[in-house]
């Protein structure tokens, strides 16, 4: 994708205070990624169903340096990638625990009060997984990351879920952010 497709970084909205949790909504096939202000490219752990170069595209578009960030890659098929990005191994979107694991190691890597966490692709989760388990998968990633002090993002397309499920994950986060 060529970096005008990208919507414009540094929404002054998403701007996230340390142990801040939102709830990003998007439209089909956006990232969050895709929205964050620069400071966020300079230590960043994204956990997505979206390809490694496409996460690479975004954080050379919003003028990050990719390798600064990790990927923990959520796909039902291998992923090939050589790009600068961290890059954890695949975890099957039904592999909540793995997905776990993967999260665990990745943010070792971020700063306490500075690390940001983008999850995309809870639609896409939501396929492969109970929506109870699935919440409460999100429920401990949140959690962590206010322990930790970091600004957390969860991407999703509000499109793809129900309105109580919506609603539910909504409740996990500090706020709602719509983004375009």
């Amino acid at each position: 994708m060529a970096s005008s497709e990208y919507g414009s970084p540094a929404d002054p909205e998403f701007d996230l205070a340390p142990g801040e949790a939102a709830l990003a909504r998007l439209s089909s096939r956006m990232s969050a990624v895709e929205h964050l202000p620069p400071a966020a490219y300079e230590n960043l752990l994204v956990v997505t169903v979206d390809a490694p170069g496409r996460v690479e595209e975004a954080v050379r578009a919003g003028g990050g340096d990719p390798a600064d960030v990790g990927i923990v890659p959520v796909s039902a098929s291998p992923v090939r990638y050589g790009g600068p990005c961290w890059v954890a191994e695949r975890v099957s979107p039904s592999d909540l625990t793995g997905i776990s694991i993967q999260f665990s190691r990745g943010e070792r890597y971020l700063r306490e009060g500075a690390g940001w966490v983008v999850v995309d692709g809870l639609g896409t989760l939501l396929m492969y997984n109970e929506e109870g388990k699935l919440y409460r998968l999100f429920s401990h990633l949140v959690g962590r990351a206010r322990e930790r002090q970091f600004r957390h993002v969860t991407g999703v397309d509000p499109g793809v879920l129900t309105s109580e499920t919506l609603a539910r994950f909504q409740g996990l986060h500090d706020r709602s952010i719509e983004l375009d």
